[in-house]
């Protein structure tokens, strides 16, 4: 019986130590990269630390900035690409279930796209 608590206990206390961990990691995250999340400040962010590390000129400020942005629509053509992929997906998905999964489905997929805009809002005010 002892055992069993002693096991029990050290198991309790690395999963407590999981949960600290990844939750302090989130934060940290958040409120050391929430510039990451807006696409004007994301490239701000990246020229400054391109000119800082690489001791750019002027002149090459201004032609790698026009290839970040470059780099920046592509990536916002790609999220715009996968959340359409998706949602094909999903939408094959419905085939195999009936009406009232199909409702439930919907549901669900609106909850968490408000959940999603809500995070996206919360952050973008960081």
């Amino acid at each position: 019986m002892k055992r069993l608590k002693l096991v029990t206990g050290i198991a309790l206390l690395f999963i407590f130590g999981i949960l600290v961990g990844s939750t302090g990691t989130k934060f940290y995250l958040e409120r050391q990269y929430p510039r990451l999340r807006d696409p004007k400040t994301r490239k701000a962010f990246f020229m400054e630390r391109l000119s800082k590390e690489l001791d750019l000129t002027q002149d090459q400020k201004i032609k790698i900035g026009e290839i970040v942005e470059q780099i920046e629509m592509k990536r916002r053509e790609y999220s715009l690409q996968k959340r359409a992929e998706i949602d094909r997906l999903i939408d094959g998905m419905k085939k195999d279930l009936n009406d009232d999964q199909q409702k439930k489905l919907d549901a669900l997929r609106e909850n968490y796209r408000k959940r999603r805009k809500a995070r996206e809002e919360r952050q973008s005010s960081l």
